[in-house]
């Protein structure tokens, strides 16, 4: 429950390194920032009322600058904002990502973002690719806050591509520290130790020795506060963070960036002395942690810091619990009370009652102390649900941070892991289907010789009962072999919806849309895919060979590599080039290519991959076999895909795009053929895709959930009875 520098807290400290710096004037460490006031001071008093507006712009924006405060920081960049020109677009973006910082340091992301997101349109319409990269990797930030994982990697991917092409060592160490923060909050610890020895390397390199500094800060603070009650990695936390304070000393910088993060290392060193306190029971380092809380404590509270000092307190109840001062705990506890509002952040009330039930645990007040975990588990479940760690969503960003750690081969492993697990279903059901002909076979067996027995049945009585009791046995083992075989289905199933894209996701991306999901047997083989990337909405619909577990397996193929291609790519045509090598390469269907195509494996799938961009209004389709229907203003436009399949194919071409304009309120249809391929009740006429581009024309006025229950109620009237089903069904539908 421990808080000490969050992963939010060490982005905070990165961007303020871009964002807030001191001039080089020497300083008394406990005065850190009273020239910034001077300085400030003395810029307003350059702004006269004469002053031209580029002036004013001018310092109003160097104010936003090298003010150590938040509020400041926000109300100078608003008023630079008024006096900026049309032609200032250096300044008025620079503005927007002062506000944007602000605002996100206030908790209020939502309201930060597009600024921001101005900021970065303005940088990017004048290539100012050093500008773009810092930009790209507080918007990283941003999102990792929003709990968007797929922009998160996005952004931060674009910020390492410029990192990359300018070979500025120092750059790609801010984005490993990036990383490094999002890994620690993602709870991989060794993959945010590696990212972090990534930037320690390339900072010596850089010979960058405040950044050398903070990486051994950040490292300690990863071996204190993920492996707590470790004696050895309290030890490692212990050297590392005296070597960042050791290595700040002796350069003695006037920033307050690297200021406030000495006094950071102090309070993580008080951590850690608190914790080989409590392992070895040595009393010294109880009095080194009293030691670092005091020094902490006071420049936090001297600065304004109070999220700081109140994380450094928590370290204090230790500290009086360890010496068993637990009314003096309790007393300090109450004082902070005025700090925890019923509108703050869950996680920090949840925080204070955590330490405050322990306290009365101590004290042996138990109807205080549940008290206390009650009001801890309310707002520990109000966290929860503010996080949505709860979701569907939540599995696939676990799955997104687990491919983003791994390399290739270890990608590869984990398919090829999934394959071999779907291998040994199908083995079980063709097993369990064996097994139901023997028992049929053997309960023929048993009826011949009971009605040869009739003639004897006075002889052979004892002989019936045995038979009897094996049919018993026999009839026993078919049904626990029924419900193996269907557990495996069920199993399968499983698999498969945790990895569709779950409908709160997609409503995210499109807020008016449908889903009709309909799969004739337990398992699909068709599937839809859904995710966003900045300002570009990819959606996928497929329809895969076969249906049932066959069917289901190359669903599992495709929507596994859509979530490792999809966010690499975004170009639709490029995708389904990139599934189709990864559909031939898995399936070996390029082995014997120069031989008869009929020999070979023929597996693989019909899709229809669209991206939307709203800002630029632009649809990007691409199509293998399936094509899209648009309809606007009551007429249907149809684009056509490619005619051959995402698989190996006697022609195998590159795919090709088209690009149209949109408009608000227009309709777009994805669909597989299962739906306009089903037969009447009782006859062998299809629905056929005219009927239904005819039925969509005439239901796509109504909301998006009434036109999936028209879709709906009018495919189980004309199919008739559930048997009566002859493919899988799915039809997506988007509102503009």
């Amino acid at each position: 429950m421990r808080r000490r520098l969050t992963p939010r807290l060490l982005l905070t400290l990165l961007m303020a390194a871009m964002l807030h710096t001191l001039p080089a004037t020497a300083q008394d460490d406990d005065d850190p920032i009273g020239p910034i006031q001077q300085q400030i001071d003395s810029l307003l008093n350059l702004i006269k009322p004469n002053s031209p507006d580029s002036v004013k712009a001018f310092y109003y924006n160097k104010i936003s600058e090298i003010t150590s405060s938040v509020d400041t920081t926000i109300k100078y960049a608003l008023l630079s904002l008024d006096f900026c020109k049309e032609q200032d677009k250096f300044l008025i973006a620079t503005n927007h990502r002062f506000i944007a910082w602000g605002y996100w340091m206030n908790d209020d992301t939502k309201t930060a973002l597009p600024y921001l997101l101005k900021s970065t349109e303005l940088f990017n319409q004048d290539s100012n690719i050093y500008q773009l990269e810092q930009n790209y990797r507080l918007l990283s930030s941003f999102y990792e806050e929003l709990n968007k994982p797929d922009s998160i990697k996005y952004y931060i991917n674009k910020a390492l591509e410029i990192d990359m092409m300018l070979k500025d060592t120092t750059l790609i160490s801010k984005c490993y520290k990036t990383l490094c923060s999002i890994y620690s909050k993602k709870n991989f610890h060794q993959e945010a130790v590696q990212h972090i020895l990534k930037a320690i390397e390339l900072d010596s390199l850089s010979g960058d020795m405040l950044e050398y500094a903070f990486c051994y800060f950040r490292l300690g603070e990863l071996y204190s506060l993920n492996y707590s009650s470790s004696i050895s990695s309290n030890q490692k936390a212990k050297k590392y963070l005296l070597k960042s304070i050791r290595l700040q000393d002796s350069i003695n910088s006037d920033q307050y960036y690297y200021i406030h993060n000495k006094y950071l290392a102090y309070s993580s060193l008080a951590d850690v002395y608190i914790n080989l306190a409590k392992a070895t029971a040595n009393n010294k380092y109880a009095d080194s942690c009293l030691y670092y809380i005091k020094k902490a404590v006071d420049f936090f509270l001297t600065q304004g810091s109070t999220g700081n000092a109140i994380s450094t307190g928590y370290t204090y109840v230790e500290y009086l619990l360890f010496q068993k001062q637990y009314n003096e705990a309790l007393a300090f506890m109450q004082r902070q009370k005025k700090y925890f509002k019923d509108d703050a952040k869950p996680s920090k009330n949840r925080d204070y009652y955590c330490y405050l039930k322990k306290i009365y645990v101590h004290l042996g007040d138990y109807k205080n102390a549940y008290k206390c975990l009650e009001k801890e588990t309310e707002y520990n479940d109000a966290f929860i649900n503010d996080s949505t760690m709860n979701s569907l969503a939540e599995v696939k960003t676990e799955q997104a941070m687990l491919i983003e750690r791994m390399d290739r081969k270890n990608a590869e492993d984990l398919y090829n892991s999934e394959k071999r697990r779907m291998h040994v279903i199908i083995i079980s059901l063709w097993a369990g289907l064996g097994l139901v002909t023997i028992v049929i076979g053997l309960i023929i067996r048993l009826l011949v010789i009971k009605k040869r027995a009739n003639a004897k049945l006075s002889e052979n009585n004892i002989l019936l009962a045995e038979q009897k009791e094996e049919i018993r046995s026999q009839r026993d083992h078919i049904e626990t072999q029924n419900q193996q075989i269907q557990s495996s289905i069920n199993y399968a199933r499983r698999i498969q919806s945790a990895l569709l894209t779950p409908q709160e996701a997609i409503g995210s991306v499109f807020p008016d849309h449908f889903v009709l999901y309909n799969p004739r047997d337990v398992v699909s083989g068709d599937f839809y895919w859904v995710g966003q990337f900045g300002d570009n909405k990819v959606c996928i619909v497929a329809d895969c060979t076969g249906h049932g577990v066959p069917g289901g397996f190359m669903s599992i193929l495709g929507m596994t590599n859509l979530n490792y291609i999809v966010g690499q790519e975004l170009q639709p045509d490029i995708i389904l080039d990139k599934l189709r090598n990864a559909i031939i390469r898995s399936l070996r269907q390029n082995e014997g290519i120069n031989e008869d195509i009929t020999a070979q494996v023929l597996d693989g799938m019909d899709v229809a991959a669209y991206v939307v961009n709203e800002r630029q209004m632009t649809l990007t389709f691409a199509g293998a076999n399936n094509p899209l229907v648009l309809i606007r203003d009551n007429k249907v436009q149809m684009l056509k895909g490619d005619r051959m399949p995402v698989g190996i194919h006697f022609r195998i071409a590159p795919f090709k795009c088209t690009t149209i304009d949109i408009k608000h309120g227009d309709c777009i249809y994805t669909f597989s053929d299962g739906y306009q391929d089903q037969f009447a009740d009782g006859t062998h006429n299809k629905f056929t895709a005219q009927r239904l581009r005819d039925l969509l024309l005439e239901i796509h006025q109504r909301p998006m959930n009434e036109q999936r229950e028209v879709l709906n109620r009018t495919y189980e009237e004309w199919r008739g009875p559930a048997e009566n089903q002859t493919d899988d069904v799915v039809i997506m539908g988007v509102r503009i």
